[in-house]
C-alpha cells in the first residue's frame, strides 16, 4: 500500500509540473504576440505612425492609416483642416506668399511691386477710362510701416514711398488726398492725433521726393473709424493700421 501510495503520489505530480511550465510559456507566447500586434505600423499604433483619425477625416487619410503610412500621408499631403485638427474660421491661415510684379506707368516706368498692392491697383484704376471718382474708394498702402506708437516711418517704407511718388509724377493730372487710420486700442482721441501724425509724415516724405505739392489735397487722421478687418484678432488689427488714398482727380 505505501509503494502503490507512493507512486499514485508521484503519478499526480508529474502532470502538474509538466502543464504549469506549459501554461506559462503558452501565456509568454500570446502576451508577445500582443505586444508585436500593438507595435505593429500596420495597426496605427507603432512608433512609425501614431494615428489619431477622427470620423471626419478625408478618404485618402483614412486609407493611410491603414496602411501604416499616415504619418507620411499628413506630411506630404493632409492640412490640419483637412486631418479634423481645426475648423475652418478657428485659426487664421498663414499670410500667403505675395507675388512680385512689374507695374507699367504710362510713361514707360516700370516699378516693382506686389500684386494686388496698391501700385498695382492704384495704376490699374487710372489707366481705366471707364472708372468714375468715388470718395469711398481707398487705396491701401500695404508696404509702409511705422515705429510703434510713432509717426516715423521705418526704412522699409521707402521703395513703396518711391513708387506713389513715381506714379504721381507719370500722371500730373491727379490728385490724391491721404487718410491715416488706427485700431481701436487705447484712447481715442490719442489714436486720431497719431493717425493725422502719420498722414501728415507720409506727405511730407512724398514731399521730400519732389511730388508736386499740387498734387495732394490733404492729409486727415480718423484713428479707429473706417476699420477694414475685425479688431478682435491681432491679424485684423494690423490691417486696420494703415495708410491710404484717395483719388479726388484723375
Amino acid at each position: 500500500m505505501g509503494n502503490h501510495h507512493d507512486e499514485h503520489h508521484v503519478t499526480e505530480k508529474k502532470p502538474v509540473a509538466f502543464t504549469v511550465p506549459l501554461i506559462l510559456s503558452a501565456v509568454t507566447v500570446l502576451v508577445i504576440v500582443l505586444l508585436v500586434s500593438l507595435c505593429d505600423p500596420k495597426h496605427g499604433h507603432g512608433h512609425e505612425s501614431k494615428c489619431e483619425c477622427k470620423e471626419n477625416c478625408s478618404k485618402e487619410c483614412m486609407e493611410a492609416c491603414e496602411r501604416g503610412e499616415h504619418d507620411k500621408y499628413m506630411t506630404e499631403h493632409a492640412t490640419a483642416e483637412e486631418h479634423g485638427d481645426v475648423k475652418p474660421d478657428s485659426v487664421a491661415a498663414p499670410a500667403p506668399v505675395r507675388e512680385s510684379l512689374m507695374v507699367k506707368l504710362v510713361n514707360g516706368k516700370e516699378l516693382e511691386a506686389y500684386k494686388g498692392g496698391i501700385e498695382d491697383n492704384l495704376v490699374a484704376y487710372l489707366n481705366d477710362a471707364a472708372s468714375k471718382l468715388d470718395k469711398e474708394k481707398w487705396f491701401n498702402f500695404d508696404n509702409l510701416l511705422f515705429e510703434t506708437g510713432s509717426s516715423k516711418l521705418t526704412p522699409e517704407s521707402n521703395r513703396q514711398l518711391q513708387n506713389v511718388a513715381d506714379i504721381l509724377a507719370a500722371y500730373p493730372k491727379v490728385k490724391l488726398k491721404f487718410g491715416g487710420y488706427t485700431d481701436n486700442v487705447g484712447d481715442s482721441i490719442a489714436n486720431v492725433k497719431l493717425s493725422q501724425s502719420r498722414a501728415e509724415s507720409v506727405v511730407a516724405e512724398l514731399k521730400k521726393l519732389k511730388v508736386n505739392a499740387a498734387q495732394i489735397v490733404g492729409a486727415e487722421g480718423y484713428g479707429p473709424m473706417h476699420p477694414v478687418a475685425d479688431n478682435t484678432t491681432e491679424e485684423g488689427r494690423a490691417l486696420n493700421r494703415r495708410i491710404s488714398v484717395n483719388v479726388r482727380e484723375k
